[in-house]
């Protein structure tokens, strides 16, 4: 009926994240509608609709799919996700992972072999009122025609 630890998938492909004992499992049967949010890590293998809100991490394994929106510190794509993610540190797309939504992150990783259909916005809130700044800095040209 469970798994044994070692079973589990400690690491997932390409990434420096491991799931640890504190961490939330969603296993391949298990199919949930609804809104999750939780300050723990979550791997995701089964089916999951509607939002997706963490602390920490979010690890979409390679038989997860996700029809969601998802925040999280990081959040590596190894399924299958439709919809909106906003990584606050990294969002990560690994071989065979597919993403149809846009990503807002700071860092983004698309592997060779991970596909991705959507729009990518690597700013940072740092960096908005600093390029803000600039732009009213800089003098108006105007031509004078005397």
């Amino acid at each position: 009926m469970f798994k044994k630890e070692s079973e589990v998938d400690k690491k997932p492909e390409s990434s420096g994240i491991s799931v640890n004992e504190s961490s939330s499992f969603i296993g391949r049967s298990m199919k949930l509608k609804g809104n999750i949010s939780a300050e723990e890590e979550i791997l995701i293998e089964g089916i999951v609709e509607g939002s997706i809100k963490m602390k920490h991490n979010v690890i979409i394994g390679k038989s997860g799919k996700v029809k969601a929106d998802i925040s999280a510190k990081e959040i590596i794509i190894k399924g299958e996700v439709n919809g909106n993610v906003h990584g606050h540190v990294k969002v990560e797309i690994v071989p065979g992972g597919i993403l149809n939504g846009d990503i807002i992150s700071e860092k983004v990783v698309l592997a060779e072999g991970a596909k991705f259909k959507g729009n990518i916005d690597m700013s940072t809130k740092n960096e908005e009122p600093e390029k803000k700044a600039k732009i009213e800095k800089q003098p108006v040209k105007t031509e004078n025609k005397n």
